[in-house]
């Protein structure tokens, strides 16, 4: 689904067309008064007002940010909204500065509030750990209070953090078998785990920066995951940072938000692992 230009009012019309209402233990969720869920709860859920939540969140983010397009979905009982503010540029590509709000009124999705940066031209998202600001909570006894808070430091150096580090990692590299041993974890890999790498495996396989690969080398990328026990040295080769991070978080830009966070502080970690090799190599050792 494509972002619409931003407009306040026509955003606001659709959120104020949600009605979502617990009687008893049902939970029934409406929009323009059709019925578009209803779902049994144990006496521990706790309803949340969604549609008074995100007018107050967009009252908010104006008064730090300029928003300029947004994204909007009811799906049966979840309820999306996602804000693209003011664009940077790093790396010679353009970048929104974003906003993440999920919920569910059927149990399925966890309350969740996230900034991140939104990458227009390779289209994928960066949703790392901010400062003061997140929330991912179930909608259990407390989920009203938690969400009050959760952004409390948005402000304008909100997103600082992110930038620095997409930043930091321009022009270095990263070793397969890094990438590798990041992507399948500790211990033994899941199943879910190998199909990351995989995945990430095919990616890079067509980008334009790699035709310099060998053919031996092109071969053991087309390799499934489960079937590599180690990246020996003599197979083993470097790729750069940055494209790593685009490749890996595409491979996930159609899950939400908080799973992008989660895959986001994973593949992340080439950044102290590109910055300490090149110290290291730098010095001699």
């Amino acid at each position: 689904m494509s972002y619409s230009p931003y407009n306040k009012q026509q955003l606001l019309d659709r959120i104020n067309q949600i009605d979502i209402q617990k009687v008893g233990d049902t939970v029934v969720t409406k929009y323009r008064d059709r019925v578009l869920r209803v779902v049994e709860v144990s006496g521990r859920y706790e309803i949340f007002d969604i549609a008074k939540y995100l007018k107050e969140k967009i009252d908010l983010i104006e008064k730090n940010f300029t928003i300029t397009k947004y994204r909007f979905t009811l799906n049966k009982g979840i309820q999306y909204l996602e804000l693209l503010s003011e664009s940077i540029e790093i790396n010679g590509q353009k970048y929104h500065k974003s906003f993440y709000i999920l919920n569910s009124s059927d149990k399925s999705r966890r309350l969740s509030f996230n900034a991140g940066l939104y990458c227009e031209d390779a289209n994928f998202y960066i949703i790392s750990n901010v400062k003061n600001v997140g929330l991912t909570k179930k909608h259990l006894k407390g989920v009203t209070q938690a969400a009050e808070v959760a952004s409390e430091g948005l402000n304008g150096e909100t997103f600082d953090e992110q930038v620095e580090a997409l930043q930091s990692i321009v022009g270095h590299r990263v070793a397969l078998s890094k990438i590798r041993q990041i992507i399948l974890g500790d211990g033994e890999p899941s199943q879910l785990a190998h199909r990351k790498f995989d995945a990430f495996k095919n990616a890079i396989r067509w980008v334009r920066t790699t035709n310099s690969l060998t053919d031996k080398q092109i071969r053991f990328l087309n390799k499934s995951s489960e079937s590599i026990k180690s990246v020996e040295q003599v197979d083993d080769f470097y790729i750069d940072a940055f494209l790593v991070l685009q490749s890996y978080l595409r491979i996930f830009n159609r899950e939400d938000a908080h799973i992008i966070k989660n895959e986001t502080e994973r593949i992340m970690k080439i950044t102290q692992c590109a910055i300490r090799n090149a110290a290291l190599e730098s010095i001699g050792i």
